[in-house]
């Protein structure tokens, strides 16, 4: 019984029409696919993908060179080099971030004062 039970699936292609119901029912659903270039989705609240110095509306960095995000950044992606100014305060020359070793998490955003 069990013999012929296969050779019937076999000759009549079951899987074959089974795996057909399934294209068929996703091919008219709508598509969520979007043409990227043109079309960008919205990005979430948490993205972390930018970095930027912020500066001053006079165009001056507000980096004080305290060196914490330097510090907490478990990756050691940034690096800091800063002089001291004639009024006194510290002022970076050189800051870096190597994107190669970035992971993102987003630490260095928390410390910064």
């Amino acid at each position: 019984m069990n013999a012929v039970v296969r050779y019937l699936k076999s000759l009549l292609l079951l899987e074959l029409w089974k795996g057909l119901g399934v294209t068929f029912r996703y091919y008219f659903r709508p598509k969520f696919t979007i043409n990227y270039p043109e079309e960008k989705t919205p990005k979430s609240s948490r993205f972390r993908g930018l970095h930027a110095l912020r500066r001053y509306p006079n165009g001056e960095e507000r980096c004080i060179a305290c060196k914490l995000c330097e510090a907490i950044c478990p990756a050691q992606a940034i690096t800091i080099e800063a002089e001291p100014r004639d009024d006194g305060s510290r002022r970076t020359t050189r800051y870096d971030i190597d994107m190669t070793k970035c992971i993102y998490c987003g630490f260095c955003q928390e410390a910064c004062p």
